[in-house]
C-alpha cells in the first residue's frame, strides 16, 4: 500500500517552489540585469573607456543596474532575510539540497557579480576605492558611487559568508533529517513498499 499524502500537498509545494523563485529573483535578479548590459558592451566589442559605445550611452545602463543592484545586495539584514524565505520554502518543497544553497549562494551573489562587472569594467585612470574620491567615465556616463561601493563590497562579503555559512549548514541538516524524500523500505516478506510521497512520483 502506498502512504498517500493529501492532493493538496502538491499545489503546496508548487506554490513553495514559485515563492523561492521571487526571493532568488530579488537577490540575483539586479546582479543578473548588471551583466546583461555589461554582455551588450562585450558583444558590441566596447573596450572600457570615457567614449561612447558606438554612439551609445551604455554607461548609464550599467550605472542605473549596478545602484539597483548595490540597493537589492548592501544591506545585509534584508539579504539573509530573503535568502532564509527562500530556504523555508524550499524545505517546504522538500528541496533541502537547494535549502542549503540558498543561503549559502543567494546572500553573496548580489555582490560577488557587480563587483566582477565593476573590475572588468575599469580601465586606467578609472579610479574605484572606498573613499569614493574622483568619477569615473565609463561610455559616456559618470559612474559615482556606482563604481566606488565595489570597493567596500568585499568587506560586506566577509561579513555575510559566516552567518550564511551557519545558516545555511542548521537548514541543511534538518532539510536532510525532517523534509527530505522517502525512499522505498523493503517489507520483511521481500517485497518493496514505497513510502514516497504521492507527489513524488
Amino acid at each position: 500500500m502506498h502512504d498517500f499524502e493529501p492532493e493538496t500537498a502538491v499545489p503546496k509545494r508548487s506554490r513553495a517552489i514559485k515563492f523561492w523563485a521571487v526571493c532568488a529573483a530579488l537577490l540575483a535578479g539586479p546582479s543578473l540585469l548588471v551583466w546583461l548590459v555589461r554582455a551588450v558592451g562585450y558583444g558590441l566589442q566596447c573596450a572600457p573607456g570615457p567614449g561612447l559605445c558606438h554612439g551609445i550611452a551604455l554607461g548609464g545602463g550599467l550605472r542605473d543596474t549596478l545602484h539597483l543592484a548595490w540597493f537589492a545586495g548592501t544591506d545585509t539584514t534584508i539579504t539573509l532575510a530573503i535568502a532564509f524565505a527562500a530556504a523555508i520554502a524550499a524545505l517546504i518543497a522538500r528541496r533541502p539540497l537547494l535549502a542549503g544553497l540558498s543561503l549559502l549562494i543567494l546572500p553573496i551573489i548580489g555582490l560577488v557579480l557587480p563587483v566582477l562587472a565593476v573590475f572588468f569594467s575599469s580601465y586606467d585612470g578609472c579610479e574605484v576605492n572606498e573613499a569614493g574620491v574622483g568619477s569615473c567615465v565609463l561610455w559616456g556616463a559618470h559612474m559615482g558611487t556606482a563604481f566606488h561601493t565595489a570597493a567596500v563590497a568585499p568587506w560586506l562579503i566577509y561579513a555575510i559568508v559566516p552567518y550564511s555559512f551557519a545558516l545555511a549548514l542548521m537548514v541543511g541538516v534538518i532539510g536532510f533529517l525532517f523534509f527530505r524524500r522517502r525512499a522505498p523500505v523493503p517489507k520483511h516478506n521481500g517485497t518493496i513498499t514505497d513510502t514516497r510521497r504521492f507527489s513524488d512520483q
